[in-house]
């Protein structure tokens, strides 16, 4: 005999189906989160987003200019203050010029539209020499007909 509509075991088994079919249809509709370098509703960030990673290895910073937007805002952690426009592109060219660094990856974790613009989170990671660092960053993305570019910049602390 089956169990009744509203048995025990069968309560159990509908929650378990539901554990289950939950994060598997999540993932196949995209609900999850979004792809790593798709910018929702709009041309790829991938690309964009590693050039600027890698305009900071090795003191390669030629093509950083062309990723910030002329009112580009800059967060650093202190003690260093905030900045806007060329002053701040300014301040990132002098970093990644200054870098002996083998490694900078942008790694997204959460990326969003807000109107004309993507607000992305996640992690920096950088290594130099044998070390590895990581910070928590904010940029927002505004696409322009040139590409993508830069208008806000936050990060933490490196660990």
């Amino acid at each position: 005999m089956a169990p009744g509509p509203d048995s025990p075991a069968r309560r159990r088994a509908t929650m378990i189906r539901g554990l289950v079919a939950g994060p598997l249809l999540a993932l196949a509709t995209g609900c999850e989160g979004h792809d790593r370098g798709a910018a929702p509703g709009g041309r790829d960030l991938g690309p964009a987003r590693v050039a600027l990673g890698a305009s900071f290895v090795g003191g390669r910073a030629g093509s950083l200019r062309k990723l910030l937007h002329a009112d580009l805002i800059v967060q650093p952690p202190e003690p260093d203050s905030a900045l806007r426009g060329s002053a701040a592109a300014d301040y990132l060219e002098r970093l990644a010029r200054a870098s002996d660094l083998t490694r900078s990856e942008l790694t997204p974790t959460a990326l969003s539209r807000e109107g004309g613009f993507v607000l992305e989170r996640g992690t920096w990671f950088l290594e130099a020499g044998e070390r590895t660092f990581r910070s928590r960053y904010t940029m927002r993305w505004r696409e322009t007909p040139a590409g993508w570019t830069v208008v806000l910049w936050r990060w933490t602390l490196f660990r």
